[in-house]
């Protein structure tokens, strides 16, 4: 309830809950019984899509009828019990690949607002970037809008960071947006130090972290633009670090010192 909003605009995707005729047509485009949550993806022969997951004995758990365009969402078996809770997370990872056809991607890292700058941290999980953000929680009064995915989308011209109500394990969200002004991947090391990347190893980093389906060649491309763009026009920080306040007064400095240049 956090993101509802009473009076809103047209929206980009519709999400509704009921029946739809069943469909045995078309092709398995992803998918195996080997996943740890089976999860398979068809494409039917007037277009749609239908995205299943099933348990380890091969009953159905989740059903979603998908448009063609990835915009109209149906939601028509839940045999979970979980009273929509697991419906609503698997529906967080078909968002991240629907927005990939609207200017916009969903990052795995940490979105948080500094004096009014807009900062992603990204790394792979278990690096340590929760720990990093947090510090800047406590010490800086750094505000995270959200603790484990950034959603990114070019809106005039310009890209802006926003809370959304998927936030991995982390529990962390608000519904906000802010400018970013900065993305940071952090890294491990013995001592706390910054680097600035390239746009090239910036494109390489983000494509790591975005969540980009691998049978769909249009979003894929789609991704990879929108990291190319992203690490051309904002700049990419690399910060090796020790999971201690020194490590925020490092990063905090390399920030600033960005700010001055861009002035």
């Amino acid at each position: 309830m956090a993101f509802y909003q009473s009076q809103m605009s047209l929206p980009d995707f519709n999400f509704t809950v009921n029946n739809v005729e069943q469909d045995n047509s078309g092709i398995l485009l992803f998918g195996s019984d080997d996943f740890f949550s089976p999860t398979f993806l068809y494409k039917r022969e007037n277009g749609h899509f239908d995205w299943i997951t099933k348990n380890k004995n091969g009953e159905i758990e989740l059903a979603f009828r998908i448009s063609n365009d990835w915009t109209n969402f149906t939601l028509y078996q839940d045999n979970t019990n979980t009273r929509g809770e697991r419906a609503f997370r698997e529906f967080g990872s078909l968002f991240s690949y629907a927005v990939l056809n609207h200017d916009a991607c969903v990052l795995h890292g940490v979105v948080m607002e500094y004096n009014g700058m807009g900062i992603l941290v990204t790394a792979p999980s278990g690096t340590g970037k929760t720990t990093h953000t947090r510090m800047w929680r406590d010490r800086e009064n750094a505000l995270i809008i959200n603790g484990d995915r950034c959603l990114c989308r070019k809106v005039d011209g310009k890209w802006y960071a926003y809370g959304m109500p998927w936030s991995g394990s982390s529990g962390e969200y608000i519904n906000r947006k802010v400018l970013i002004n900065a993305i940071v991947s952090l890294k491990q090391d013995s001592y706390n130090h910054v680097k600035s990347m390239t746009a090239l190893e910036g494109t390489l980093c983000l494509m790591q972290r975005i969540f980009a389906p691998v049978w769909a060649c249009d979003m894929q491309n789609s991704a990879f633009d929108i990291a190319e763009e992203l690490a051309s026009t904002i700049p990419m920080l690399e910060l090796y670090c020790r999971p201690d306040f020194e490590s925020v007064d490092v990063l905090k400095e390399a920030i600033l010192n960005l700010e001055k240049e861009n002035e």
